[in-house]
């Protein structure tokens, strides 16, 4: 909607945090005579009450709650369809989404684009509400869009880039089709895809589309043999990229792609890949302590994520992984298995609440594993038990939710409990 439409109505924001917050200060300079209604768990009622609803990400659309208020005219909308009906045509938008990764390579790409001169911003799922982006004057912004933003986007998006697809969020999208389908939702309004060659899912939910690119692909950007490459060009090392494990390799690999479409000479590329810093609790070292170093990916909520963190490390001669977090149905199998391939060199260490099944896998497999009942436990364990120069890995393939706020109080538990 536009702010025009929006002004002299009763405007219902449900969820006042740092999203509603900022929707809040952008319709009190772009609206008149408007009416806003604060709704929290307590009072979902009021949204009958209101001519539009505008939903923080957090809260599911599928709640019969909003689905209640459509069907008696209520609009619902979001911050970022308002950003996206109000912002300047000028103004592109390369929206970044995925399972995983999309923080990263939306970070990656913004650093380049700003190394190489871009005018560019960043915003969205990373933390700063897309909303905002309004009060500034950028030519390019770099949308990080989480499932629970793509689901009712309403926008055609210049680049719309999805790194990978994994079950996810079912508590908020019901069933895993539903969650796949929210997040191709993007792509679907978006002028050119950008798509991983290597991820089978991503390739099969988005074969109806006729403006795919590809990464990871031979025949366009990839890596191989510590070399990024466009088709048979050689472009320069992958040990220029300041960041740990294949899957990061695989990331930049968009960045590049999305740069390639872009017309900037690749090359170029590599000063931006050195100089980048990596962002907090996604495979970042914290250190070392008594010959022990230890790695902070709470960011990881999914088994497959923390397959990768742990092939990150291989280089290790001994891994200690800690596991588990909020149930979401997640399976472990693939992850143990992996884990008694180098059995002689792992030690798990299990927390609730998913830990419990991936701890009954382990002992089927002989893999040394014990079960904590929180953090400060868990860091012991791994102090106790880790061998000499070998990695502590915090990727919980699981979400926080269960014992903290968010993976960052997480991490910083993690944190807290090693030095």
């Amino acid at each position: 909607m536009k702010f025009q439409d929006l002004s002299n109505k009763t405007i219902a924001i449900w969820g006042m945090g740092k999203e509603g917050t900022a929707v809040q200060e952008i319709l009190k300079l772009n609206t008149f005579n408007t009416t806003i209604l604060a709704i929290t768990e307590e009072n979902t009622a009021d949204i009958l009450k209101a001519d539009v609803l505008i939903k923080s990400p957090g809260v599911s659309l599928y709640r019969p709650e909003i689905q209640e208020a459509i069907k008696k005219g209520v609009v619902c909308t979001s911050g970022t369809n308002l950003f996206f009906k109000n912002k300047e045509d000028k103004t592109k938008v390369i929206a970044v989404t995925g399972t995983k990764g999309k923080s990263t390579t939306s970070s990656l790409l913004f650093h380049t684009l700003k190394t190489l001169g871009a005018n560019v911003g960043l915003a969205g799922n990373i933390g700063k509400p897309l909303i905002l982006c309004l009060k500034e004057k950028k030519d390019l912004i770099i949308a990080e869009l989480s499932s629970y933003q793509t689901a009712d986007i309403k926008a055609e998006v210049d680049i719309a880039l999805l790194t990978n697809l994994y079950p996810e969020h079912l508590q908020w999208h019901i069933t895993h089709n539903k969650y796949y389908e929210d997040k191709i939702n993007l792509l679907n309004q978006s002028q050119i895809c950008v798509i991983n060659k290597k991820h089978e899912k991503s390739i099969e939910k988005t074969n109806h589309l006729k403006n795919r690119l590809f990464f990871n692909d031979p025949l366009g950007i990839h890596h191989k043999e510590g070399f990024f490459y466009d088709g048979e060009t050689k472009l320069f090392e992958t040990k220029y990229l300041s960041l740990n494990g294949e899957h990061n390799i695989e990331n930049a690999c968009a960045v590049l792609c999305v740069l390639k479409q872009m017309g900037y000479q690749l090359q170029k590329a590599k000063k931006a890949f050195e100089s980048f810093t990596p962002l907090p609790h996604r495979l970042q070292i914290l250190g070392q302590k008594n010959k022990i170093t230890y790695v902070d990916d709470s960011i990881s909520t999914t088994p497959e994520t923390a397959i990768a963190a742990v092939k990150a490390f291989l280089a290790y001669p001994f891994i200690t992984l800690l596991i588990g977090g909020m149930d979401r149905g997640q399976e472990y199998e693939e992850l143990i298995q992996f884990l008694s391939t180098i059995k002689e060199r792992v030690c798990l260490i299990t927390l609730p609440d998913t830990g419990a099944k991936a701890y009954a896998l382990a002992k089927e497999k002989n893999i040394f594993c014990l079960n904590a009942q929180n953090m400060t436990e868990a860091v012991q364990f791994a102090k106790t038990y880790t061998k000499e120069n070998g990695i502590v890995l915090l990727s919980p393939g699981a979400p926080s939710y269960n014992l903290y706020k968010n993976f960052e109080e997480r991490g910083q538990d993690f944190k807290k409990n090693i030095f």
